[in-house]
């Protein structure tokens, strides 16, 4: 079974990443601890990036997720604020409204079968659990006691209605 330093690597030429030293390149990447634009401490939420210029394949910097994925360390070479972050994200956002709306919605498709398949396994797993769960009394914050299986229905019924007008803040 091959290496992870070799898939690693393979997986850097693939991409169109070129570097005289691949060997010399990893080993720096694994002792690589924080990013090399934000100095953030990488963690398994945060991980690490070796990123390279797309139009001639050089190496530029091992950065977090983060700042890879808004290329944020080419725009504020010196480093940037929160706010300038903030700012930076809201542009993005901005200018990529669509693309991130046709991302999100395929990716809502692309796994809405199989989420359908595992709630499905689920519930066949714990059904009995769940029926006992639904049939356990609660007290509503209108002071009713309740299903719990019934709560959304009660929340649509006249005395829960009334006790949202007369309580509202």
């Amino acid at each position: 079974m091959p290496s992870s330093k070799y898939l690693t690597i393979y997986s850097w030429k693939r991409y169109g990443l070129i570097c005289d030293d691949y060997n010399a390149l990893y080993e720096t990447y694994i002792k690589t601890t924080e990013c090399q634009h934000c100095q953030t401490e990488f963690t398994e939420k945060n991980k690490r990036c070796l990123d390279h210029d797309h139009t001639t394949g050089l190496f530029r910097k091992i950065v977090c997720h983060r700042c890879n994925a808004m290329d944020s360390y080419i725009k504020y070479p010196n480093g940037f604020t929160e706010q300038d972050r903030k700012e930076y994200i809201q542009e993005y956002k901005r200018a990529n409204k669509d693309k991130i709306k046709e991302h999100m919605q395929e990716y809502y498709q692309a796994n809405k079968e199989q989420r359908k398949e595992y709630s499905q396994e689920y519930y066949q797993a714990n059904k009995e659990k769940l029926k006992e769960r639904d049939k356990e009394k609660i007290e509503c914050e209108c002071g009713s006691i309740v299903r719990r299986g019934d709560i959304a229905k009660h929340k649509r019924t006249k005395k829960h209605s009334d006790y949202k007008l007369n309580n509202l803040v």
